[in-house]
């Protein structure tokens, strides 16, 4: 549980510097830029390691998560590009159901009776606190829908995975695939001058990121993948929402912090 309230602790910090470059950078060239720095120090980590080479069992697995989480990464970017956000956000709040309900059915891993009243509690407040807007004829919509269940389905496909493969190995395949994959269909131009304009957001951000996937796929050889996919969505959600309140002085109604009140609840049911 600790590597995993770390891993969602740097998903809401890694996405609070997001949001900072994407005023200023594209997200298909965010995608790609984070890949390539953070690629560098897992091949480093798992030469650290003395890491093997992964079982032959591993690849499907493995090529299917990495397939999933950058197709899921693509329709997200296209669904931005052409949906509202305050539409789009909301449905990313099923994924902690998509996970759970995909691990019990894959994998043979139930939820317990409360686990899963908290990852519907977490869910529903998710929903509202980010707007409980969603119409499946908006613009986008359905990019979203299937970054939703690409995402849910993608984390279980990680934990399969490192049944046959070390941590260290999967986050260098997983990175190249999206990296690869989002670099091919965007095919955004890369600068050294928006790196070095924004060299301090840049580290920041992927240093949190680095550590955040990490400890998450340390996690997940622990937890059922609906529980952590549950911890990072809701810790994600609620940071957000209370750094808009304190840094970008944004304001918040009274559903909303009944939301919040929901959603860490929930999650404190989840340990």
């Amino acid at each position: 549980m600790l590597s995993a309230l770390v891993s969602a602790i740097c998903w809401a910090c890694f996405d609070f510097i997001r949001k900072q470059l994407a005023q200023h950078v594209s997200a298909p060239l965010m995608s790609v830029i984070f890949s390539l720095l953070v690629l560098p120090g897992y091949l480093i980590y798992w030469g650290w390691l003395q890491a093997p080479l992964p079982e032959a069992e591993y690849f499907v697995p493995g090529a299917v998560s990495g397939l999933l989480a950058a197709i899921g990464s693509v329709c997200f970017i296209r669904g931005l590009a052409v949906g509202k956000i305050a539409v789009m956000l909301p449905l990313l709040s099923v994924t902690p159901v998509v996970s759970g309900a995909f691990a019990w059915i894959w994998l043979g891993e139930p939820l317990a009776e409360a686990q899963v009243l908290a990852l519907g509690a977490i869910t529903l407040g998710s929903f509202i606190l980010q707007g409980g807007r969603f119409a499946i004829r908006e613009p986008g919509a359905g990019y979203v829908l299937i970054t939703a269940l690409c995402w849910g389905m993608c984390i279980v496909f990680d934990k399969q995975a490192l049944q046959h493969a070390e941590v260290s190995f999967h986050l260098i395949f997983l990175t190249t695939s999206v990296a690869l994959i989002n670099g091919m269909i965007f095919r955004p131009k890369l600068g050294a001058g928006v790196l070095l304009k924004y060299k301090w957001q840049w580290a920041g951000a992927a240093l949190v990121f680095a550590f955040a996937v990490l400890c998450q796929l340390v996690a997940l050889q622990q937890l059922q993948p609906g529980v952590m996919e549950a911890i990072k969505r809701a810790f994600g959600i609620t940071s957000a929402a209370l750094l808009g309140v304190y840094f970008y002085k944004e304001t918040l109604k009274h559903y909303q912090w009944l939301s919040i009140a929901v959603i860490l609840i929930g999650t404190v049911s989840l340990y």
